[in-house]
């Protein structure tokens, strides 16, 4: 009988993370790109990694690279060793008062970007030697980003994640939504009672895939309503005011957000309906099973609490 390799002395940390990914995407492109290194590099990590424990770790089908049940255990105990070396940097990170650690941090909240982007600041200022990283990405690749610990944690809408047995969540806001213009606010079940009025503008909306447009799809199917022919589609918020402006577009906006279109004010006569279907919970995420480093641990209090306080506040 051949005698199994100690994998004490043969395997490496970044094994673990490949697999992980690998497993997570399906793809080993999609790794490589998460991972930031070659197909190639992918690749021959996964060969090596199977060299060395005399089995195959993936199957290859057609719905891509799936886990065998020995890759799963490959990846309970990655993570087991990932929260151990996490515990371990307790001892590290807190100097003279300071941490000195790396953070990294994936967010997709309109609402809670600008709470978020002054904490982080302000956090830098009270302790210089945290490095952060602040991801804007989509829903689908933070989520895969947060599974493959890439992010230490992250923050979302919280639709059809509640339930997920590896990710604990805080939810930390709800965002209604209305209909904008440079010109005019209007509440959604308004604009669809006249459809037709509006269709015939142009609407700048965010791409399929994303919540809100999900929803927003959903309603008008719902209705038997047909999306507005003349649309720009954009997949993040960042300069989005400015082609509704430029291209004298309708869009959706987050009631909290009508500033972002020039309203500091509402008119105070104006009365706004809000329909459920388009209400999201708002967020932070994080893995269940992967502990946070201490300096992730606090920034993530930090950052919470600022957005906990300011929200109660109404200081948006």
């Amino acid at each position: 009988m051949a005698k199994f390799p100690d994998l004490r002395i043969h395997m490496k940390l970044r094994y673990f993370r490949l697999v992980e990914t690998l497993a997570s995407t399906k793809s080993i492109r999609l790794a490589a790109e998460r991972l930031n290194i070659t197909p190639a590099a992918v690749s021959k990590g996964c060969r090596e990694l199977e060299n060395i424990l005399g089995v195959q770790l993936f199957s290859r089908t057609n719905h891509g690279f799936l886990p065998t049940p020995l890759c799963e255990r490959l990846i309970i105990s990655g993570r087991r060793i990932d929260a151990e070396l996490k515990n371990l940097m307790t001892d590290f990170t807190l100097q003279e008062e300071s941490y000195h650690d790396n953070v990294k941090i994936g967010f997709q909240t309109p609402l809670l970007q600008e709470i978020i982007v002054r904490s982080v600041a302000k956090l830098k200022k009270e302790h210089p030697n945290l490095n952060i990283t602040l991801e804007y990405s989509t829903r689908p690749q933070l989520i895969d980003g947060l599974h493959s610990n890439t992010y230490d944690f992250i923050f979302i809408n919280l639709s059809d994640i509640i339930s997920h047995p590896r990710l604990s969540i805080k939810k930390l806001a709800d965002e209604q939504y209305v209909v904008g213009s440079m010109h005019s606010v209007h509440s959604l079940p308004d604009v669809l009672e006249r459809w037709e009025e509006f269709a015939t503008s142009t609407w700048v909306i965010p791409v399929p895939g994303t919540a809100i447009r999900d929803r927003f799809d959903s309603i008008l199917a719902a209705r038997g309503l047909r999306l507005p022919p003349r649309r720009i589609e954009i997949n993040s918020p960042i300069e989005g005011e400015k082609l509704v402006s430029l291209s004298d577009a309708f869009t959706l906006v987050p009631f909290s957000m009508l500033k972002s279109l020039g309203r500091e004010t509402i008119d105070p006569d104006l009365t706004l309906r809000f329909l459920p279907e388009m209400q999201l919970g708002l967020g932070i995420v994080w893995l269940k099973d992967s502990q946070l480093s201490p300096a992730a641990n606090y920034a993530s209090d930090f950052i919470t609490r600022k957005i906990m306080k300011i929200l109660k506040n109404n200081e948006l």
